[in-house]
């Protein structure tokens, strides 16, 4: 993916300004006042992208919660049933020969109602690839960080698709990861979604980030190196240092091809990646999930009753429906990548 010159000065501004507001001190006094229910997550981040080997499968890194696990379940569209990820077989994903383009939006997130807060939510998207293009291009990584600020009376997060943010149009607007091609189909993901007790954290994000409503910023980062995507991750997560955890994922090996090379190096065990609703939820969850899902169906990124009155609102159906889980919803569109495959990857300083 080529990455403009302006974009890579916006990247480099926000490395700055995390390593500029790095401050122990005011690090410390922050940390000392972070409440009971936040746990630790500066470690979790630290080891974020420690295993990006393909051989191998998902990072084993402890969490920060274990109970808060990130659990992947698809819907190939609105209307049709929901499965667990893990469960769709590989033999039914597309046969693409060679790398795969992958498009990726944030549909929904909406917090169960043990999670509603007036705090801000921070959903972070990772996405890599697992291993280098013919030993010239080392694996690249994306990354999205979105920080939503609930309405401090009601405290109701925006609804993502009244702001154009599941629009895979708008790609250069900064609403959406960018597009990314996965060598031979195969790359690793990670959803987590955490409302940061350090305020200073915050700020940074908020200063950082682009303003895209009132309610919401985003910080995009363009296809860049593991390495220096895990000095970033760290440095992030060291400000972070406390945060209330509503998901919590480590990278999670992704095939979104039947078929691929003898000569690919594959993960262990990657989940089916196919075109359609990704939903995450949290597996403290998993149960209230589980006795209504038959009933579930996607609508525009939120789960709602299938049998729901057609006379209600999205939202309306949206709020009855497994009123106390937590969920985010991505929507993937995967093709076959251009003829020259990862070659779109490479950097360029070409001027916006």
């Amino acid at each position: 993916m080529e990455y403009t010159r302006r974009e890579a000065v916006g990247l480099m501004a926000a490395f700055a300004a995390v390593a500029n507001a790095y401050d122990p001190k005011a690090f410390a006094e922050a940390a000392q006042m972070q409440p009971t229910h936040a746990v630790d997550v500066a470690g979790y981040w630290s080891n974020f992208y420690n295993d990006t080997v393909a051989t191998k499968g998902a990072n084993k890194a402890a969490l920060a919660s274990e109970k808060r696990k990130t659990v992947y379940l698809q819907a190939s569209d609105s209307g049709k049933p929901i499965v667990y990820a893990d469960n769709i077989p590989r033999t039914t994903l597309p046969a693409i020969q060679g790398d795969v383009l992958v498009k990726m939006a944030v549909s929904q997130y909406r917090p169960g109602h043990g999670d509603i807060s007036t705090d801000v939510s921070h959903i972070r998207i990772d996405a890599t690839q697992t291993f280098d293009y013919m030993n010239l291009v080392a694996p690249l990584s994306w990354a999205v960080l979105a920080s939503l600020t609930p309405d401090k009376g009601t405290a109701k997060l925006p609804t993502l698709d009244a702001i154009g943010f599941n629009d895979l149009s708008k790609q250069q607007t900064g609403t959406n990861l960018h597009q990314m091609t996965l060598p031979a189909g195969v790359g690793k993901l990670a959803v987590n979604v955490t409302k940061p007790s350090n305020p200073v954290f915050a700020e940074i994000i908020k200063t950082t980030s682009k303003l895209v409503t009132a309610g919401l910023s985003m910080m995009v980062l363009p296809a860049i190196s593991v390495p220096a995507i895990s000095v970033f991750t760290e440095l992030l997560g060291k400000w972070q240092g406390h945060a209330t955890v509503i998901m919590n994922g480590n990278l999670t090996p992704v095939i979104a091809t039947s078929v691929a090379p003898e000569n690919v190096p594959m993960p262990q065990d990657p989940m089916s990646l196919p075109s359609g609703y990704y939903v995450m939820v949290p597996k403290e969850h998993q149960d209230e999930l589980n006795s209504e899902l038959p009933k579930l169906t996607v609508q525009n990124g939120f789960l709602v009753h299938a049998d729901a009155p057609q006379t209600d609102d999205l939202e309306t159906r949206a709020e009855k429906a497994v009123p106390g889980v937590s969920y985010a919803t991505l929507r993937f569109y995967c093709s076959k990548a251009p003829a020259n495959g990862c070659d779109s990857n490479k950097p360029s300083t070409k001027e916006a």
